[in-house]
């Protein structure tokens, strides 16, 4: 929730925003923004368009990232890296709760730069979807999808 002011010459001018992130816990996650002068309209606003914004993510073994993930947007800088079982989630708390939204339990994460809050949200959905699986590693190395999971994931 923010509360912003403006100031006429008539008065102060209240208005509201809320940021939401809303997700199954099973790989789809979704983030919304709602401006209104009343803070409840403002998350009801948020909270639908974030249902209507949902995307899938990728996960490795049903909890972490497929694979290290390097992401900028405007001046958030955010580096993602893949834990063992067990790690949990040692990041900062925006990118905490996307995570935990979309059922990602094990990963390290690094937020540089600005720590605004909405663009650490923005700067991770954009780092999630930019992950690639190991079809797409294959078919962009010309090499086998076995011999990828061999290099990526050590198997």
């Amino acid at each position: 929730m923010r509360r912003t002011v403006k100031v006429t010459k008539g008065g102060k001018v209240v208005s509201m925003s809320a940021l939401v992130v809303v997700g199954d816990g099973n790989g789809s996650v979704g983030y919304g923004e709602g401006k209104d002068a009343e803070a409840p309209r403002a998350v009801r606003k948020a909270t639908a368009a974030a249902i209507k914004n949902m995307i899938a993510v990728d996960r490795y073994d049903e909890r972490t990232v497929l694979h290290d993930l390097d992401c900028k947007f405007k001046s958030t800088h955010i580096v993602m890296r893949a834990a063992p079982p067990g790690f949990g989630i040692r990041t900062n708390p925006n990118v905490h709760e996307v995570c935990r939204c979309a059922g990602i339990s094990d990963l390290s994460a690094k937020v540089m730069g600005s720590r605004n809050p909405i663009n650490v949200v923005k700067a991770t959905f954009l780092a999630l979807q930019k992950q690639k699986t190991a079809t797409d590693l294959a078919r962009d190395r010309g090499l086998r999808v076995h011999d990828v999971r061999k290099l990526v994931y050590g198997q």
